[in-house]
């Protein structure tokens, strides 16, 4: 549950990167054609009648399993729980795997901005929602700092019984 802060960095990860489904990431501009945004779900040719050139299914997979990921490792943890620690180590392993599909996400994404505005013959500009993949693997990365100083607390714990 969202009771301690690394709760709070997962659930702004989440949030990070739910914000992608509906943000372009990139504008690729074509002289004569048009403006085309690039989004985590398609590409967009903007205009008078926005018309949907392609599906990106594998950045709309790769960001629906970052939130997915980030939610369940809130709730992975039960309150009265007899012992935390494999909760924990599962939120860690999770954490992990989501800063290493985040990083996967950057890449990706990069990638087929460069095809697309290769295949359009145009020039591509960032917009401020590429970052968010970058501002989610620092909150999943303060996450998993929070997450082992539990782990070590609770070793300590155990030591002391």
């Amino acid at each position: 549950m969202i009771q301690r802060i690394q709760s709070i960095f997962l659930l702004c990860t989440a949030v990070v990167a739910g914000l992608m489904f509906f943000m372009p990431v990139a504008s690729i501009t074509v002289p004569g054609t048009g403006i085309f945004d690039y989004y985590t779900t398609k590409l967009v040719q903007t205009g008078d009648a926005p018309e949907v050139i392609m599906r990106n299914w594998s950045s709309l997979v790769l960001n629906i399993l970052v939130v997915a990921i980030a939610v369940v490792s809130i709730f992975l943890r039960k309150p009265g729980a007899k012992s935390m620690k494999p909760a924990l180590l599962l939120q860690l392993r999770l954490s992990a795997v989501n800063v290493i599909l985040q990083l996967g996400m950057v890449v990706l994404m990069w990638m087929q901005v460069s095809q697309a505005s290769k295949a359009v013959a145009g020039e591509w500009t960032a917009n401020i929602s590429l970052l968010f993949p970058v501002v989610g693997i620092i909150l999943t990365w303060l996450a998993i700092r929070y997450i082992i100083k539990d782990i070590v607390l609770l070793q300590s714990y155990d030591r002391i019984r």
